[in-house]
């Protein structure tokens, strides 16, 4: 029986540090797309960068 409540208890604590590990990366992507410190986030929803519109070159 000890040995079956340890396993839950390493689940349990696996699953607890993986949620955690998913809201605080959530967190931190939010907080910084509200400060703007990614410059990444406006080119990817370029047409030309995401690939629907070809980019015609300059003549």
């Amino acid at each position: 029986m000890q040995s079956a409540l340890g396993r839950l208890a390493t689940v349990l604590k696996a699953t607890l540090a993986i949620g955690l590990l998913a809201a605080l990366s959530l967190y931190s992507a939010d907080i910084a797309d509200r400060k703007g410190l990614n410059p990444f986030a406006a080119a990817l929803a370029e047409p030309v960068s995401t690939g629907s519109v070809r980019a015609i070159p300059n003549r």
